[in-house]
This record gives structure tokens, sequence and C-alpha cells, in this order.
């Protein structure tokens, strides 16, 4: 005995039921597809920014591994552009070279790090300019990664952090 039988349908209501298909209406489609436009439009911008902020926490963290770096050399040397005491003494010679020079340290470079001295050696100050920028020295085949927010990010040997962005230091320079 089948379904219908047990339920008691009238005949005249079975046959239209045993002749129709089970589906999906367009309308059900519709909201389907309008929702997940919805989340879409909510989720892909966030998972933009994210990756933005990910990027730049590596710009930070580069960055403060070169100004640990050049810490260390003028401890040794008492300069921060030269490795020796005599060549920072004399200012000649072959002049110290960062580390990192791009963010991240291996695989397609966002960032490439760069650094001026001033006072015979005794300041310096370093920036972290996003590859998109025009002008920002990438090596080739590095990623053309932009940041409106926060742009070129710098550190100088005070510890001193700037932005060049929309944003202020406090956002660019979170935790």
């Amino acid at each position: 005995m089948d379904i219908l039988e047990r339920r008691r349908i009238p005949a005249e209501i079975q046959c239209r039921m045993a002749g129709r298909e089970w589906g999906v209406t367009l309308m059900e489609l519709l909201v389907v597809v309008v929702i997940v436009g919805i989340l879409a439009a909510v989720a892909i911008p966030s998972y933009q920014n994210y990756m933005v902020k990910g990027k730049r926490a590596d710009a930070k963290a580069v960055l403060s591994e070169d100004a640990n770096w050049l810490e260390r050399n003028y401890v040794a040397s008492g300069c921060y552009n030269y490795a020796s005491v005599p060549d920072c003494q004399s200012q000649s010679g072959t002049s110290t070279a960062l580390p990192f020079t791009v963010s991240p340290k291996s695989g397609a470079a966002n960032y490439t790090i760069s650094i001026s001295y001033t006072l015979s050696g005794q300041q310096y100050s370093m920036s972290a300019t996003p590859c998109g920028n025009s002008g920002a020295g990438c090596p080739s085949g590095s990623a053309n990664h932009t940041d409106a927010d926060c742009d070129v990010l710098t550190l100088n040997n005070l510890g001193q952090q700037g932005e060049s962005g929309s944003k202020d230091v406090a956002y660019c320079w979170q935790r």
C-alpha cells in the first residue's frame, strides 16, 4: 500500500500529485542568489581589509627587525651607517646594508624597505613603501599591493613611527 492510499487522499488530487515533479521554483532560487550576494558584499571587503592589515603587520615586523639590527651595529661600531669603528670615524668605507629590504622576507614582495642616514650616521629613518606605489623600487615579480589607509610606514632611530596615508599613526601602528 503506498503512502497516498494510507492518507485517504481523494483520487483527483492523487492524480495531480502523482504527475507533479518536485523541485525548486524560480522565486526560491532568486531568494538564495540574493542572500549569497548580500553575504558576499559583506565578506569580500572584510577579507580584503584583513589581507591588507596582515601585509602591513609583516612590514612593521621587518622594520622592527631591521631597527634591532641597526641598534646592534650602532653599539658595536658607533654609528648606524658603517660596520666598523674606523669606518664610522672616517665616514668612509663600505656602508652597511639592511638585512631585509623587502616584506615579506620570502615570496612576492608587498613592501620595499629603504633607509636614509643623517648626522654622520648618528640618525636614521627607514620606510616601508607598498609595491603598488609608483617608484617603490620593488623587485620584479612583486605584488601590486597598495594601502590607502597607511601608505608608507616609517620608523626612525628614536622609535618614532609614522605613516603617510589617510589614517593616523595610532591606527597604522596598532598592535
